[in-house]
């Protein structure tokens, strides 16, 4: 190429580009991504979970499944089940009022997604800060209704801080339905609790199992929330995998894949009355 006398340099067209970002180099960069960072290390765990040294290959499992750690599996995962029934009645309360009461739907939205541009760490402390003896429970009621260092605090501080996870799918589900289902059903004389029972909410029931899924989830794997709201008696799995690390890495790699089994475990059997993948994609 001339440009009056000088010689300019050619470039690659960019029809060479959109040729090289192929799907097929696409699909190689996404599966080579989920290699290094998920497989791989799933296979080092698993790996680092057997024994080979003195006694048993499958030790440290029968260590992991004992009645301490069993109990402490049974734990995390009530504490999750609470944590996601209340997330889901306040959430379908608030999302349910931002799409169809509320004037001011962005602001309330932004309200929402505030808490997220903070730390979670610094979320706990506040919810610690809220209920000690110089906070303002304490200050007016003189008592934390039980809530410091106990199974309250730890669902209370879950829930304030997955309380979003629960919302923005549900809201989002209730955004999509068409409004004139609603009012016919207000026109053919049925009572607004009536058209939520038996219109809105089959129709939202999309957004429900999504927010269900995603704050189950998030408080099974919660680790600050025992740690800063709980006591020694209402530590999680994530806990004791981060205290197992410090003295018996094998222990702790039995633990994370007996966790990660019951997890998996019990998302197969929600998925098999609820359908997931579809669920997802109507959202």
């Amino acid at each position: 190429m001339k440009f009056g006398s000088v010689r300019l340099p050619e470039f690659p067209s960019i029809g060479l580009f959109r040729d090289r970002s192929t799907a097929k180099i696409l699909m190689g960069l996404g599966l080579g991504w989920l290699t290094i960072f998920f497989i791989i290390p799933v296979v080092v765990l698993l790996f680092e979970s057997l024994n080979f040294g003195e006694g048993t290959l499958f030790e440290n499992y029968s260590t992991a499944l004992s009645s301490t750690y069993t109990m402490t599996l049974g734990r995390t995962l009530a504490y999750a089940f609470v944590t996601t029934v209340v997330c889901l009645i306040l959430g379908y309360w608030i999302a349910y009022y931002i799409a169809f009461k509320s004037n001011r739907q962005m602001l309330m939205l932004g309200f929402i997604l505030l808490p997220l541009w903070i730390a979670i760490i610094i979320r706990y402390f506040g919810v610690s800060l809220f209920f000690l003896p110089t906070g303002p429970v304490q200050q007016i009621f003189g008592t934390d209704f039980g809530v410091l260092f106990s199974t309250t605090g730890v669902i209370v501080g879950l829930t304030s801080a997955l309380l979003p996870f629960a919302i923005l799918p549900i809201f989002n589900s209730l955004q999509s339905i068409d409004e004139d289902l609603i009012n016919a059903s207000q026109v053919l004389g049925a009572t607004p609790l009536y058209t939520l029972r038996t219109v809105i909410f089959p129709l939202s029931l999309s957004g429900v199992i999504a927010s269900a899924l995603f704050v189950y989830i998030l408080a099974a794997g919660s680790f600050l929330a025992p740690a800063i709201l709980g006591g020694p008696g209402n530590f999680m799995m994530a806990n004791v995998i981060e205290q197992s690390f410090s003295y018996s890495i094998p222990l702790a790699a039995a633990l994370s894949v007996v966790f990660t089994v019951a997890l998996l475990i019990l998302i197969g059997i929600f998925n098999r009355y609820a359908n997931i993948s579809e669920v997802l994609s109507d959202l």
